[in-house]
This record gives C-alpha cells, sequence and structure tokens, in this order.
C-alpha cells in the first residue's frame, strides 16, 4: 500500500483575489451579472426574431411560440455568459490580452466557492452530484404523484394531459439530469485522482459542461408554467406525436440539446484525460476497472448522443419550420424518428450501466480484500458492450411496423450482449467467493446492485424475445424492467459510489447504521414497489394511462403504498449526508485500506491532487499479496526498481 502524503498547505499564489468592489461587481463574473445578461439575451433572441419574422412578412410579428423557442437558446446563453463561464474564451477569441492564471478559480476554500465557476475537478464532480440529487428529489416527487392517481381506478386528482406530463417529466430528469449526470460527477471526481492527474485535461471546459446541467433542469421542471402545461410524450417523446403538442414540448426539445451538450463535453474530456494524463507507469493493463468504465462510456456518448440531438431537431423543425419529416400525409416517415431515437437511447441504457459496473468492481473487491476476477477480461466485456450497443437498437420497435425481417437479427444481437454482460455478474460473484466480505454500506449498495440488476438482465432477455415483446409490449411489465435495470441497477452504484468516495469527498465518515437503514427501506421498498409489476403487467395492466381495469386495483394500492415508503427512504439518505458532512467524524485518508491513487492523499485531497507525480508499478487490485503496491509516492523512488524486479522474477 502506498504512503499517504502529507497534509497539503495553501499557499499565497492560490489565495483568492480581492472582490471586486463598486460598480464593478455587476460586471465581474458572478451572481449579480446574471440578472442583466440574461435581460440584454434576452432582448437580442426577441430581437432577432421579431426582425426576422418582419423582414419575411410573417404575421403575427410577435408570436409568443416562436420567440420561446428562440429565447430557451439564448437566455441559457446569457446565464452562461453572466456566471463567467466565456469570460476567458472571449478574451482569447478577441485578441484581448488573457487574464493571468492566479488559481483564484480553482478548489475549494469555503462553501461559496461550490456556487460559482470553479475549474477544480473535484468541486465539479460535487457540483455534479448536490445538483443531481436535488433532480432526483423533484423526479420522485413527480413519481409519487404518479402513484397517488393510480392507487385507484378512474381519475382521482389530475386529468390525462397532466398525468401524462408528470410520468414524462420524471422520466426524463431522472435519465437526463439524474443517472447520466450523477455518474459523470462521480467520475469527475475520481478519475483524475485515480489516474495520477492533477486535473481534467480541459478545466474551463469541464467547468462549462457542468453550468450546462442546471439549464436542462430547470427548462424540463419550467414546462409546467407555459401554457398547455409539461410536455407529455414520455422520455421517448415519439413523433408525429410529439410535433402536435402543447408549447411545452418545445422545452423538451431544447433540454435535451443542453443535456446532451453537457454529456458530450464531459465525454471528450475523459477521453483525453484518460488517453494523455496518466502517471507515470499506468498502462491501460493498469488502469482502476471504474477508468476503463468511464473510457468505454465516453465513447458511447461520443458516437450515440449526436442523434439523439438530431432527433430532436428534426421535430423542432416540423413544429417551428413547418417541415414534414415525420408527416406520413406529406411523404414523411415517422419510424425514422424511432430508428434515430433508439440509435442513441438504447446504447444510453449502457451508459447509465457502465459507469455503475466501474464503482461495483471497484467496491466489491475492496471489501471482499481480494483482487478483481478477470481483469482483463472484464476490461474487455466494456469494450464488447461498447460494440454491440450500436446493433440492439430495433429490439424497441417489435410492435411499430418495421419491417418484420429485421426482428431476427436484432433479437439475436440483443441475447447476444447478455453475454459480456455475464461475464460480469460471474467475476463479482467469484471476487466475493470466499472473500473476507466487509458488508459496510459501499458493500450492501454494490451487491444489491448485483441482484437486481440480473432480475433487470433477466427480463430483459424475455423482452428481447420477440413473442413475449409483442405480448408484454407497452404493459407494466416494461416499466419493472426499466427500474430494476436503472434504479436496481443505476441507483444502487450511484449511492454505493456516493458512500464508497464521501470520504474522500468532505474528509469526514458518514453514519454506518443509518447508511445501513438507507439500504435496507430502499431495497425492501423497491422490491415491494416494482416486482409485482411484472405480474400484472403479464396480465394486461397498461403503462402509460391514467386510469385501469378495477381487476388491477388491489396490486396497484399495494404498489402505490409500497413506493411512498420508497420515497421514505430517501429522507435517511439525505439526513445522513448532510449531517455527516457538517458534524461526522474526521475520515483517515484510507480508511477503507484500499489500493487505488485517489486514497493515496489527504481526505479531501489537495488542490492540485499531489504533491508530487505519483509513480505506477502494479496492479490496482493486488489485495491480499504480501508487499503488493499500486504505485509509490514521497520519495520512496527507489523502491520502484526493485519491485520491477520482484515481478518479473
Amino acid at each position: 500500500m502506498t504512503t499517504v502524503t502529507h497534509e497539503h498547505e495553501h499557499v499565497d499564489e492560490h489565495a483568492a483575489p480581492p472582490a471586486p468592489t463598486g460598480w464593478r461587481r455587476l460586471t465581474a463574473p458572478g451572481w449579480l451579472r446574471v440578472p442583466w445578461m440574461i435581460v440584454v439575451f434576452f432582448g437580442i433572441g426577441a430581437g432577432i426574431t421579431v426582425l426576422v419574422r418582419w423582414l419575411e412578412g410573417w404575421h403575427p410579428i410577435w408570436k409568443g411560440s416562436i420567440i420561446t423557442t428562440v429565447e430557451l437558446t439564448t437566455v441559457p446563453l446569457g446565464f452562461l455568459a453572466g456566471i463567467g463561464t466565456f469570460d476567458y474564451w472571449v478574451r482569447y477569441a478577441t485578441g484581448a490580452p488573457t487574464a493571468p492564471e492566479d488559481h483564484s478559480g480553482h478548489g475549494a476554500r469555503s462553501w461559496r466557492d461550490y456556487f460559482r465557476v470553479n475549474t477544480d475537478h473535484k468541486v465539479i464532480g460535487v457540483q455534479y452530484l448536490v445538483t443531481t440529487i436535488f433532480f432526483f428529489l423533484a423526479a420522485g416527487m413527480l413519481a409519487m404523484f404518479v402513484r397517488a392517481e393510480l392507487a385507484k381506478p378512474g381519475m382521482q386528482f389530475f386529468d390525462n394531459q397532466t398525468y401524462n406530463g408528470l410520468f414524462s417529466v420524471h422520466a426524463s430528469l431522472m435519465i437526463f439530469l439524474f443517472v447520466i449526470p450523477a455518474f459523470a460527477g462521480l467520475a469527475n471526481f475520481v478519475v483524475p485522482l485515480m489516474l495520477g492527474a492533477p486535473d481534467m485535461a480541459f478545466p474551463r471546459l469541464n467547468a462549462l459542461s457542468y453550468w450546462l446541467l442546471p439549464m436542462a433542469g430547470f427548462m424540463m421542471l419550467g414546462s409546467f408554467l407555459v401554457p398547455g402545461g409539461a410536455f407529455a410524450t414520455g422520455w421517448t417523446s415519439y413523433a408525429p406525436l410529439a410535433v402536435h403538442q402543447p408549447l411545452g414540448q418545445v422545452f423538451f426539445n431544447m433540454g435535451v440539446q443542453w443535456a446532451g451538450a453537457s454529456s458530450i463535453m464531459t465525454a471528450l474530456n475523459f477521453l483525453v484525460t484518460i488517453i494523455t494524463m496518466r502517471a507515470p507507469g499506468m498502462t491501460f493493463w493498469r488502469m482502476p476497472l471504474l477508468v476503463w468504465a468511464n473510457f468505454t462510456t465516453s465513447l458511447l456518448v461520443v458516437i450515440a448522443t449526436p442523434f439523439i440531438a438530431g432527433s430532436q431537431f428534426f421535430v423542432m423543425f416540423d413544429r417551428v419550420m413547418h417541415t414534414h419529416f415525420f408527416d406520413p400525409g406529406h411523404g414523411g416517415y415517422p419510424l425514422a424518428y424511432q430508428h434515430i431515437f433508439w440509435f442513441y437511447s438504447h446504447p444510453a441504457v449502457y451508459i447509465m450501466m457502465l459507469p455503475g459496473f466501474g464503482i461495483a468492481s471497484e467496491v466489491i473487491s475492496v471489501m471482499s480484500r481480494k483482487p478483481i476476477f478477470g481483469y482483463r477480461l472484464m476490461a474487455l466485456s466494456l469494450l464488447a458492450i461498447l460494440v454491440l450497443g450500436f446493433s440492439v437498437w430495433a429490439h424497441h420497435m417489435f410492435v411499430s411496423g418495421m419491417a418484420p425481417w429485421l426482428r431476427v437479427p436484432m433479437m439475436a444481437t440483443t441475447l447476444l450482449i447478455a453475454v459480456p454482460t455475464g461475464i460480469k455478474v460471474f467475476s463479482w460473484l467469484a471476487t466475493m467467493w470466499e472473500g473476507r466480505i466487509n458488508f459496510s454500506t459501499p458493500m450492501l449498495f454494490a451487491v444489491g446492485f448485483v441482484s437486481m440488476f440480473v432480475i433487470g438482465g433477466l427480463s430483459g432477455i424475455y423482452l428481447g424475445a420477440v413473442p413475449i415483446d409483442i405480448h408484454v409490449s407497452d404493459t407494466a411489465f416494461v416499466v419493472a424492467h426499466i427500474h430494476y435495470v436503472l434504479f436496481g441497477g443505476s441507483l444502487f452504484t450511484i449511492f454505493a459510489g456516493i458512500y464508497y468516495w464521501f470520504p474522500k469527498m468532505t474528509g469526514r465518515m458518514y453514519n454506518e447504521r443509518l447508511g445501513k437503514l438507507h439500504f435496507w427501506l430502499t431495497f425492501v421498498g423497491f422490491n415491494l414497489t416494482f416486482f409485482p409489476m411484472h405480474l400484472i403487467g403479464v396480465q394486461g395492466m397498461p403503462r402509460r394511462v391514467a386510469d385501469y381495469a378495477p381487476r388491477f386495483a388491489d396490486w396497484n394500492l399495494f404498489i402505490s403504498i409500497a413506493s411512498f415508503g420508497l420515497g421514505a427512504s430517501t429522507v435517511v439518505f439525505l439526513y445522513n449526508m448532510i449531517w455527516s458532512w457538517r458534524f461526522g467524524p474526521p475520515a483517515g485518508g484510507n480508511p477503507w485500506r484500499a489500493l487505488t491513487l485517489e486514497w493515496q492523499v489527504t481526505s479531501p485531497p489537495p488542490i492540485f491532487n499531489f504533491d508530487e507525480i505519483p509513480q505506477v508499478v502494479g496492479s490496482p487490485y493486488e489485495y491480499g499479496v504480501p508487499g503488493a503496491r499500486h504505485a509509490v509516492l514521497n520519495g520512496d523512488r527507489a523502491e520502484v526498481g526493485e519491485l520491477e524486479e520482484v515481478r518479473r522474477t
């Protein structure tokens, strides 16, 4: 195990400069500049729209729906300009002398640093996590409204359009504003540390990618406030239905664009960081599996995300510019939307799973005190999922009316992709076999993930088989499947990662008893909520409807009661995190006795991560091997040659 570096001391050149005074406070980047910059950019957007409509002779010149669509681009740009994400680049692009780098915008010296543009990957990681947990709570509240409506047959609280908006915004927030960016937040904090790097490759781009995220989330939530209500077409937003929705639909189209841009920026940053900034001695086969997972995920994001961006642009063109991409009455092809959308959205399932695979691998190996079983095959299976993930999209379309001959090859590839996933499950089980397992909270969530993901994977194999899929398509069975994959899979690993790296992020330990209580409440509440959906789904209970046949009433009442219990379990998590961050006992540099590099520095880490560049000398998972080290720091370079000689002999 490597030696923990000494406590990092802040030196004068890293201190924040004096705050601006007087009128300069309004022009300096920050929250005081945001309001008037938003007003300016709002005026620019409205002015351009009115001018173009006047020049073209279109009436009315002031058309609210068109102006709103434009403002969903210009107002966010005004916010970004006000908060200060563009300042450096604007000066650079205009040829003005750039401000000298004093590192005042890098690192957290007080809580206020988390509320401004910051280039420190650790601060950005925490910003991501706190923001995504907020949207997780908002989406969960919408789910409670949905379950309240479904507790009894008939219409209790909402009309059909409002109900459709509730589950649509719920799903969109959970996918685009929680699961995907929460994994990005954990990786933002951990991956550069695991690589032995001082930061991400592009710190300013990293900061910008975060600030795109809250705009997308509030855009989706704000759709409830516009005439006609929220977008009500589900998170899939199928055309041509989406083309004929109220104005709230545009908020989904643009929210996805902003969230997608954030994902692409983050993925490019990860790729460059992982490829170019690894510590000396860290070959690809010495990288931790979390780094491998984020490497393959980033490749998926860069390749696939432009497709969903294109699909939403086409829908907006049909709405605003009166094109006919998806209008069959004018030669359009509605199924094209589904092909484009699912060519992104099935790889997106793996974007929401692969980082969790990496987290589970880290936690299970450390808590079992054993080397990860089949390390290289685990890494290669990640790459296999990357490749095969682009060959299975049409299994979502078996009942869409697509060419029948396409069903069989898509069914075959869908079943084939279970092989690399199965490799991972068996590897985790083999790693735990005869291990000295520490069932702390991170391990409980990791083991819970394995069990829940196996159930979700098995139901996915059922849905991949054409005859079964035709029978249960658009039923509660599909709802059960996606929640076992994304809640039992993604959310359990997110919780495992938060608890595992909480000491490193905050320098304090969480309350273990509350952590275990949170796990068991979540595990039991989750299964009581979603497992019965398999049963009523097979019997014909439809999804995405506010009313249903009385024969499903008892099961739906049971599911609704269980769902409220599941929602209440989150209160334990929030209390534990907030109280422990403030009052938890101090954490050492390496409370889990892990080998990976992030645990070889203080908790929380120094501003620039390492006081000296680490030298990687071995695998990150050699638990139980006497004298094993992943890396050496603090002047232990003399041991490197000796260790390498021992390995060769």
